[in-house]
């Protein structure tokens, strides 16, 4: 199986901050080749910043980042593994539909996702995971070295794995090779992980519930924050729906804060934002648009329109003057022949 490459799900897996580093693989397989459709893919993360592809298509390791060029030589190397494991994976695939009664007029999706961990301490925790079409088959058990069934539909496939000694082989590349891959290109990534300072954006909508408040922070790096809103500058006023962080393609983050209100005069309400790149928590109070705002922009609107009237028709005038007066001269000509 060569299960040291990996590709993509989303079944969430823990990010480790505070001095811990995280490599992750993740490897999508498909069944069937289509036209435009990649049927082998390999995206690599470090610290959720995406480094490295490789894909069916082009059938070679791509650093994303920029990289000095003793990275050729380690490319090349990779390479050479990822061409091996996309046949591995293709026959693994086969597998898998088989020990499931699939049948082989359907397109499916095989998707593994593994990581290393390196503490702070100089510790290891490993991760990984196989799905098909979403939904996890087997998870990689570190205590026990093997393939441990997340359905009953995925026993015979789980125990074909471990008779074939996968699953050590496995422990053993994310524990080393996987390491040595996480601390050699970490010098070379460090701008990406730089702390950045969260932007703000506030926000209002009307439903017939009421009134709802939306504070968006996003561009920020590492991916722990806090937002809340707080009503009268001492009350925090509490989310009905679970707010997520989300990553962005440039490896920082975004969060949405929504929360109900009903107006009150006088009331003020503020979003505040605790990031470990502020040296205090950011306040942005909320200042909702007037009717009379409205009606200034209306004015404005207004104001430009007649402006841009008014110069078009002294143009058509100006123009009309000039053609009176060159028809008077023509007649005046043709009079005195």
């Amino acid at each position: 199986m060569a299960c040291y490459i990996f590709m993509v799900f989303l079944l969430g897996f823990p990010a480790v901050y505070s001095g811990s580093h995280t490599l992750q693989y993740y490897v999508a397989v498909s069944s069937t080749a289509y036209p435009g459709l990649l049927q082998y893919s390999i995206i690599a993360y470090v610290d959720d910043v995406r480094y490295g592809r490789y894909n069916s298509d082009t059938r070679r390791c791509e650093s994303l980042i920029q990289s000095p060029m003793v990275f050729s030589e380690h490319l090349d190397g990779q390479t050479n593994m990822a061409q091996q494991t996309e046949i591995t994976q293709k026959v693994l695939m086969n597998l898998i539909i088989d020990l499931l009664n699939k049948t082989y007029d359907i397109n499916y999706v095989i998707q593994t996702k593994a990581a290393c961990v390196l503490h702070e301490d100089g510790t290891v925790d490993v991760y990984e995971e196989v799905a098909l079409d979403g939904k996890e088959l087997v998870v990689f058990d570190k205590e026990r070295v093997e393939f441990v069934p997340a359905t009953q539909k995925a026993v015979l496939l789980a125990q074909w794995l471990n008779k074939q000694a996968y699953a050590m082989e496995d422990k053993i590349f994310m524990e080393n090779e996987c390491t040595q891959h996480l601390t050699l290109y970490l010098p070379y990534i460090k701008s990406y992980l730089d702390k950045k300072v969260p932007c703000v954006k506030l926000s209002s909508s009307e439903s017939e519930s009421g009134t709802e408040l939306h504070c968006r922070v996003y561009g920020f790096y590492p991916r722990d924050v806090e937002v809340k809103w707080i009503k009268n500058g001492r009350d925090e006023i509490h989310s009905e729906e679970a707010a997520q962080i989300l990553p962005n393609p440039d490896g920082t983050y975004q969060i949405r804060v929504s929360v109900g209100v009903t107006p009150e005069e006088g009331a003020t309400y503020s979003c505040h934002i605790d990031h470990s790149s502020l040296e205090n928590p950011l306040i942005v109070p909320f200042e909702k648009e007037t009717k009379n705002s409205h009606i200034t922009y209306i004015l404005i609107a207004v104001g430009v329109i007649v402006l841009f009237l008014a110069f078009g028709l002294g143009f058509f005038i100006q123009r009309k003057m000039k053609g009176l007066k060159g028809s008077r001269q023509s007649v005046s000509s043709e009079e005195q022949d």
